[in-house]
């Protein structure tokens, strides 16, 4: 009899802390970078990471900064996919074949002759301002050596005060912030020395 009292009211227990636990949430809005409005030739071939970044910056939430400085997550829109990988395809988009070189992702297995080794600073909102803050770090796939370091960040302004209209001003940031990287990428991705034959 006390056993299956026991029994009866552990189950209840677990259903009662089951129901308690909130629903999770669906946004109302998933955003994502868009086309990059301006392209950059390489020479050479540029292997392209993933940024780093924290999991705030990175990830697909989308953070605002209050009067306090404190972050807070912005309600009913997120990213489509984390905001680093976003950050990595408009780059390929950005690093156009025009030039004798190409921009492709690392881990595609292709022979570069530069890596983009790069991070996320800043991605956040301060009110309808949305700001970015990139740290870009060009090295020689073979040697490692350090070719040139940028930091570049951009803002832009949100249309109106709603939530979605400051997700789509934070992916301008975004857009601008990878586009200045883009071109620091073309400007100092020279062509490779040719390979030269060793003596017989």
């Amino acid at each position: 009899m006390i056993r299956s009292i026991s029994i009866a009211f552990a189950a209840f227990a677990l259903t009662a802390c089951v129901s308690v636990l909130p629903e999770p949430e669906a946004p109302e809005g998933l955003y994502r970078f868009g086309a990059m409005t301006q392209t950059y030739p390489v020479e050479a071939v540029v292997a392209v990471r993933e940024p780093e970044a924290s999991r705030l910056f990175g990830g697909r939430v989308i953070a605002s900064e209050d009067s306090a400085g404190a972050l807070r997550l912005v309600r009913g829109v997120e990213w489509s996919d984390n905001a680093s990988r976003l950050m990595q395809v408009a780059m390929l988009d950005a690093l156009d074949d025009s030039g004798a070189g190409v921009g492709v992702a690392l881990g595609t297995g292709a022979r570069a002759d530069y890596e983009l080794v790069w991070r996320i600073e800043d991605f956040t909102l301060a009110g309808t301002r949305a700001r970015c803050g990139l740290e870009a770090t060009l090295v020689q796939a073979n040697t490692r050596k350090v070719i040139a370091q940028k930091t570049v960040t951009s803002t832009a302004d949100a249309a109106a005060s709603s939530n979605a209209s400051r997700a789509l001003a934070l992916a301008e940031a975004g857009r601008a912030c990878v586009g200045q990287v883009a071109g620091f990428v073309s400007e100092k991705a020279v062509a490779p020395e040719p390979e030269t034959e060793p003596d017989a």
